[in-house]
């Protein structure tokens, strides 16, 4: 850990949390706090947003924390959702998946996305908080801890004073070379790539409407192995393995980048190059992803192979974990140990995704053509087999997003088959004859009970403020017959996940996952959650009461 110059600290500002780095995940994190009405405070590097587009993809797990940020309707705006992924070898698709399925979370499965916008929307969605503060143009360059909290010395890039921050805690947002993580002295161990990649991003000669499908490729040929991918907003993007031989000098030459498109069919004096870039790529995770009161998330914690476009994805899941507890832990003093099942819960997600990443990067990349002949001829014979042909095009290969248990803040005891650590399914939801909703937007990301009018909720937890949600049987539609106040599930998804289950009420966390069952909470259970939940609720006189959002991100009455 590195020790800030205090001696030259002109101003101090104390907040609750500090957010070092705004890109995707810091700026998720800031919506996150800023909604709870956290004291935060965010510091970046870069005066604007980046121009290059780094990420391109995001998927379900993550519109569905930006939905409940009332941000995702605007991000649609400017996304392409209808997206066919498709693996070629020269002019033969031995694979395509589709993008719509979300596993009944009520969201897209998959978005592609112009980075630059997508940042701009999350930064707009900050300004909405004004206990929220956003300072660009400077560094992060010393860290100190003691019992009480945390004191960051923060320069300017274009020189003068330094100035210090006392927070009660820290996340490192910033990114794969995190100076917190270093200064920290936490250890990234993993592998580096050493092939290098090139990447060429053009403005196409046509502006590809949000609604028109898109098909991205992935080029499976063991000569060049690559990407071919149509953005919106008239972005297209493609990326090449550099083969031996070639050099970057040549690559981004007039003669090289024509050369390059040409192989993809590409006419070069009918686009414009926005920027072109070489890359290798890392696997790497932490080895701690705190210290102290100080956090790891996204890039920071953990770099991910790039092959199933999960690096934004993931670092929004780590900061809607972190986020709910260091609000129970800030607004009402709930015990700050909640905040060590943070890694525990995240870890193994990460773990899954980061295999399920190099599988399709094994795949996309063979170099042997033996292989690769023999690699398409069994992916078009499964083709053709009905049960693995819809698994596959549903890209089935994919680990459904579940949190670790163990070391988590779940049910001390799950049963067979528990949905502790599981999302809750996320269903247009009927009240009362109204218009439907999603489901969240009656959870508001709040501790919430959902039960089948047999399974109400236990008293100790009413008594802590749990919210409730009494859930009425499909068929209640066709009898008309819908209490006041109730919930009908038309489709009957949460019928469903609860009946597979063997439940008939289940406690939902603030970020969507399932604590337990009806049939698995036990007394203490109910006792540690009143202490979270009390703590989450009650609030003092210098934090204001979380902000429940619409769906198009104003303040809901």
């Amino acid at each position: 850990m590195s020790d800030g110059d205090n001696t030259r600290s002109s101003t101090t500002d104390d907040v609750d949390v500090l957010i070092v780095g705004l890109g995707p995940t810091g700026a998720t994190a800031a919506n996150l706090l800023g909604r709870a009405g956290i004291r935060t405070m965010v510091v970046e590097r870069d005066i604007d947003i980046h121009p290059r587009q780094r990420a391109i993809a995001s998927d379900e797990d993550a519109h569905r924390i930006w939905q409940g940020l009332g941000l995702f309707d605007r991000m649609l705006e400017t996304m392409s959702t209808d997206v066919r992924v498709h693996l070629r070898h020269r002019d033969r698709t031995f694979l395509t998946t589709y993008s719509a399925q979300s596993y009944d979370q009520g969201v897209p499965g998959m978005a592609f996305y112009h980075q630059p916008e997508l940042e701009r929307i999350l930064r707009e969605g900050i300004s909405r908080f004004p206990c929220v503060t956003v300072a660009a143009g400077l560094d992060a360059v010393g860290i100190t801890q003691d019992a009480e909290g945390v004191e960051v010395t923060l320069r300017p890039v274009d020189g003068g004073g330094e100035r210090t921050v006392r927070a009660r805690y820290v996340i490192g947002a910033d990114g794969g070379s995190s100076p917190v993580r270093k200064m920290l002295g936490i250890a990234l161990p993993g592998r580096h790539i050493q092939e290098q990649w090139f990447d060429i991003q053009l403005r196409a000669w046509y502006d590809l409407p949000t609604e028109a499908p898109l098909d991205f490729t992935f080029l499976s040929d063991p000569y060049r192995p690559g990407v071919d991918c149509p953005c919106p907003m008239g972005y297209h993007r493609i990326e090449f393995r550099v083969n031996e031989g070639e050099t970057i000098d040549y690559l981004q030459s007039e003669a090289g980048l024509r050369a390059l498109l040409a192989e993809r069919g590409i006419d070069y004096d009918r686009v414009e190059i926005h920027r072109s870039w070489a890359y290798t790529f890392h696997i790497r995770q932490a080895e701690h992803w705190s210290r102290g009161r100080v956090f790891l998330a996204g890039d920071a914690a953990h770099i991910m192979p790039p092959f199933a476009g999960q690096g934004v994805s993931s670092g929004v899941r780590d900061v809607a974990n972190l986020c709910w507890k260091l609000d129970a832990v800030i607004t009402g003093g709930a015990d700050p140990s909640l905040l060590e099942t943070y890694e525990p819960e995240r870890r193994p997600n990460v773990v899954a995704l980061t295999r399920f990443s190099l599988r399709i990067g094994r795949i996309v990349m063979l170099r042997n053509p033996t292989a690769a002949r023999v690699r398409d001829a069994m992916f078009l014979a499964a083709s053709r087999t009905p049960g693995l042909r819809s698994w596959l095009s549903r890209m089935g290969i994919k680990p459904m997003y579940a949190l670790g248990t163990r070391r988590g803040f779940f049910t001390e005891n799950p049963g067979r088959g528990s949905l502790a650590g599981a999302f809750v399914k996320q269903p247009w939801v009927v009240v009362s004859g109204s218009t439907p909703v999603r489901l969240d937007t009656l959870t508001g990301g709040r501790w919430t009970w959902i039960g089948f009018p047999d399974a109400p909720i236990p008293p100790a937890l009413a008594r802590a403020g749990v919210a409730e949600i009494v859930l009425e049987p499909s068929s209640a539609l066709a009898t008309h017959r819908v209490p006041t106040g109730h919930v009908v599930d038309g489709e009957g998804i949460l019928e469903r996940q609860f009946r597979r289950a063997g439940a008939a009420g289940v406690l939902v966390r603030p970020d969507g996952f399932v604590f337990g069952s009806d049939r698995e909470l036990t007394a203490s259970d109910h006792d540690r959650v009143a202490r979270v939940v009390v703590a989450a609720t009650a609030g003092d006189s210098t934090h204001p009461a979380p902000t429940l959002l619409a769906t198009d991100g104003t303040t809901a009455s």
